[in-house]
């Protein structure tokens, strides 16, 4: 194969579970990258100043991975095919196999056994986010970690483990014949009125039931960006005997962060006091400033973000409006740990 380039239209990624080779490409990929790192370690001795021995330790694999929201699996539940349940401490556990598929760019589309791609095996879910915007579209980024990574010399990705390519005059799945709605997913396919959202944001409702941001049919608080990320930081367990880490475990407890930045309306109304409030809108909460609380997101694809009842304000940041024009705005950062239950779109098929 002999390329001028590589560009969008000439790559593909696939996923597998961990020990199959029957692959799932993901749709709506946006953007991919692969790191290699050689970790290296150093000998000196006395009586010279030249190294020693340069040691090479265990090679580390990253791939990242974005996309956007689009109705087909999400790339976190095809990384963690197989596991027991939906919430983190299920999914860190599972395995995955990855491999980009290079085509010649000259196709309208990739099909069939591509003639250039790299295997990487015994991969992990290391770091996942999703970002619902009130511009662009709504989009999910994961990192993939292990230490095996090979150029050409297999042929794992093929037209029949793949299960057929299904790229070429292919739209969003959201956009195909059945229950799917919404084509790619924006801020008009947040389900607002059927999410849950902190009461420490200005505006919103103290009815913590489902809809606590709507009253009559409006808005209560204009959200504009809502973040959700966690990382794993795994870590190796190694073993005498071999060079392989038998496992790479996460790090729990595990962060799970929410920002949801909001059009200034007034002020942000998070007050902070030096001895802790005495009650917090209407329950005894002697001693804090802030108290739990349940963050719920909705799409109209069905997918579903939960944090849980768990979730504490960490900061609040006012700004914005400035004498060069634009808005004021706040943006409250929101911090909890192990409770992340992601539901993909429309039941999760395939995943």
């Amino acid at each position: 194969m002999a390329n001028n380039r590589i560009f969008y239209a000439c790559q593909a990624v696939a996923l597998s579970q961990f020990g199959s080779d029957s692959f799932t490409e993901l749709h709506g990929v946006q953007s991919v990258g692969v790191n290699t790192t050689f970790n290296l370690e150093q000998a000196f001795e006395l009586g010279q100043i030249s190294i020693y021995e340069n040691i090479e330790g265990l090679p580390d694999v990253e791939v990242t991975i974005e996309r956007v929201l689009d109705g087909y699996p999400l790339a976190y539940k095809l990384a963690t095919k197989g596991a027991s349940g939906d919430t983190l401490i299920n999914r860190t556990k599972q395995r995955c196999n990855a491999v980009l598929a290079i085509y010649p760019d000259d196709r309208d589309a990739v099909s069939g056994t591509p003639p250039v791609q790299v295997y990487m095996s015994g991969m992990y879910i290391n770091s996942i986010s999703y970002t619902l915007p009130v511009d662009g579209n709504c989009t999910e980024s994961v990192t993939l970690v292990g230490n095996h990574k090979v150029w050409g010399a297999t042929n794992k990705f093929t037209s029949t483990n793949a299960q057929g390519f299904k790229y070429g005059g292919d739209t969003p799945k959201n956009n195909q014949a059945g229950t799917y709605a919404g084509g790619i997913q924006r801020r008009e396919n947040v389900l607002m009125a059927s999410s849950i959202l902190p009461q420490s944001i200005y505006g919103v409702s103290q009815n913590a039931n489902a809809g606590n941001n709507y009253a009559n049919n409006a808005p209560l608080a204009h959200i504009q960006n809502i973040s959700i990320s966690t990382d794993a930081g795994r870590e190796n367990i190694l073993e005498l005997g071999r060079k392989a880490p038998y496992y790479r475990a996460p790090n729990f407890p595990i962060e799970v962060t929410c920002e949801i930045e909001v059009i200034a309306v007034s002020g942000d109304f998070v007050s902070a006091y030096e001895e802790g409030k005495a009650s917090y809108v209407g329950t005894a909460n002697e001693g804090n400033n802030t108290v739990q609380e349940t963050i719920k997101i909705m799409l109209q694809d069905g997918t579903t973000f939960d944090l849980g009842t768990k979730n504490r304000l960490s900061s609040v940041t006012y700004g914005g409006a400035d004498a060069g024009g634009g808005n004021a705005s706040m943006t409250y950062s929101y911090s909890t740990y192990n409770d992340l239950t992601v539901s993909g779109p429309h039941g999760g098929a395939g995943e």
